[in-house]
């Protein structure tokens, strides 16, 4: 098992691990403009195949004398893979990831079904998520 950042020789398989379309051209441009030290997708590598995935976000504040906060998302573990304990181990190394950083808490969003698994992981149900979707900016590419 071997945990690293996504690269541009990642693309065949992640897209298809993420279910998604989008093109190499994206990716790499995901890659080199978007992704830095406080953005990273991880990657859950066995047997040279791409068996699950990650992405913490950390956010600079200005609360609580100018801490740090992260934010795990996206979290996804291979059909194949599931129910194994990867997507702990998964969450572990994210949450290394944010703790080494200095962040003061990290935060995710889940569906009900999820509930368990988060909870497993030492995540607490503290706040009431909301959001509003605005349709028109949604992208299928």
């Amino acid at each position: 098992m071997n945990f690293r950042n996504i690269t541009y020789s990642d693309y065949e398989q992640y897209k298809t691990l993420i279910n998604s379309s989008i093109s190499y051209d994206y990716l790499k441009h995901f890659i080199d403009t978007i992704l830095n030290d406080n953005h990273v997708i991880i990657i859950l590598e066995m047997y040279n195949k791409i068996i699950g995935t990650g992405t913490l976000f950390i956010e600079d504040k200005l609360t609580h004398g100018g801490c740090r906060m992260g934010h795990i998302e996206n979290i996804l573990i291979h059909s194949e893979y599931r129910k194994k304990g990867l997507g702990v181990h998964l969450m572990k190394y994210l949450l290394h990831l944010a703790k080494i950083n200095l962040c003061y808490r990290v935060d995710l969003n889940c569906s009900d079904e999820l509930e368990s698994f988060y909870k497993k992981n030492g995540f607490n149900k503290k706040y009431l998520c909301m959001n509003i979707l605005f349709k028109e900016n949604f992208k299928m590419l």
